[in-house]
């Protein structure tokens, strides 16, 4: 069953990365996931291509247990609410009447900037009195941009403002956004989106309905970059770089502790990390890494190559305190390398607290590991990163992106 509509501000998916200054509220709970088997391969050391479609069906599947999004990919997500109208004459209750509104958000190709919001009216129903032919649904969308003199280019249609049994006849619209490169900040040329779709109703003489407020559907995502180290297809005769749509949303990077998968010694060096940190090294009684809940994220670093030096340095020197200088190489037969959580290509790396003091001293593990398995991981999570669009998480003091990791 899904929501019932009111009249409540809309909410983000837990899982969106906005502005701060933007101080949008997020949904209390994780959004449903739809599972993502548009691109699956077979076991290899890599990432799908993530999908780019989402249908109906999949996005009610998604919603079924209470949640106020379901997350496909970075690429498709929806939202949905069901409408319910109270006829009233004299202040009596004398029919009702019910539809469903699904609003599913994509981009649907990796060379088009443009994001794609469909909205589909289905399951009408009435009883009793009423006089459907003369309710008025009028939807709309409220679309902002960071920064705000970004300018959009619209196409599609917002479903117009339709009577009841008109929607019921034509129920599906697609409306277009699409902001153009050279618009946003900072070095990869960010521009976020929030988008709010809404619905209001109009009921027809003699009749009333206390159901008449503004109501938000929820509030949709959407995010253009640039970036030089992602796909940044050239275009147009001036052969500028046109960069790439997401949504910036949280999602998992897949490790398998599973017998015999390529990046096994590094996800069960992850578990560890996670679940067991009194066995990892360096010690810390108050060890809590980051990475595995949506409240501590973490977050791509990419631009200040310093930095991803410096995590690698406090990693190696903790690979050489806890198993000697020769830890290379002193399991006969095994090449190993010094493997580190969270990741030294993350602002949580080795060094966080050398770079920022505010931050937990030895908050992190490192061990050596098969050179083979940490090939394999690190294979996983820069397909991961390039195939999801991860951008360096801050611009400034701004968030900007930020991922998870879910080791099975």
């Amino acid at each position: 069953m899904l929501p019932v509509a009111a009249g409540a501000p809309g909410q983000a998916p837990a899982e969106a990365v906005t502005p701060a200054s933007l101080h949008l509220r997020k949904a209390p709970n994780p959004s449903g996931k739809v599972t993502d088997t548009g691109g699956l391969s077979p076991a290899a050391a890599t990432y799908p291509e993530p999908s780019r479609t989402m249908t109906r069906d999949e996005c009610k599947k998604g919603l079924q247990g209470g949640q106020l999004f379901a997350v496909k990919s970075r690429y498709a997500m929806c939202t949905g609410t069901q409408f319910v109208q109270t006829w009233a004459q004299r202040g009596r209750p004398v029919g009702q009447s019910t539809f469903t509104l699904w609003v599913i958000e994509t981009v649907p190709k990796k060379a088009d900037r443009t994001v794609q919001v469909q909205y589909l009216f289905t399951d009408f129903h009435k009883s009793g009195s009423t006089k459907t032919s003369g309710l008025k649904v009028n939807t709309d969308g409220d679309v902002t941009t960071w920064p705000k003199t970004a300018q959009k280019k619209y196409g599609g249609q917002v479903p117009p403002t339709l009577s009841f049994d008109a929607l019921k006849a034509k129920p599906d619209y697609t409306h277009t956004v699409l902001v153009q490169a050279g618009q946003g900040t900072g070095k990869d040329d960010v521009v976020q989106m929030a988008y709010e779709p809404f619905v209001q109703l109009s009921f027809p003489a003699p009749y009333t309905s206390p159901n008449t407020d503004r109501t938000s559907v929820g509030l949709l995502v959407g995010r253009w970059d640039a970036a030089a180290y992602l796909f940044n297809k050239t275009g147009g005769g001036d052969k500028k770089k046109i960069g790439g749509a997401a949504l910036p949303l949280m999602v998992e990077l897949p490790y398998s502790s599973k017998a015999g998968a390529l990046e096994e010694a590094v996800a069960v060096h992850l578990k560890d990390a996670r679940s067991n940190p009194g066995v990892t090294k360096p010690v810390n009684t108050k060890k809590s890494v980051p990475g595995f809940d949506l409240n501590k994220p973490l977050h791509r670093l990419h631009h200040d190559t310093s930095r991803y030096n410096a995590n690698r340095r406090a990693a190696i020197a903790t690979c050489v305190k806890y198993w000697g200088p020769d830890y290379a190489t002193s399991v006969p037969g095994v090449n190993r390398e010094c493997d580190e959580y969270p990741f030294a290509s993350t602002y949580e790396g080795a060094a966080q607290h050398a770079k920022d003091s505010s931050k937990p001293k030895d908050n992190y593990s490192a061990r050596p590991l098969p050179k083979a398995d940490n090939g394999a991981a690190g294979n996983i999570l820069k397909a991961f990163m390039d195939r999801n669009r991860i951008l360096d998480g801050f611009n400034g003091q701004e968030e900007v992106d930020g991922y998870l990791v879910a080791v099975s």
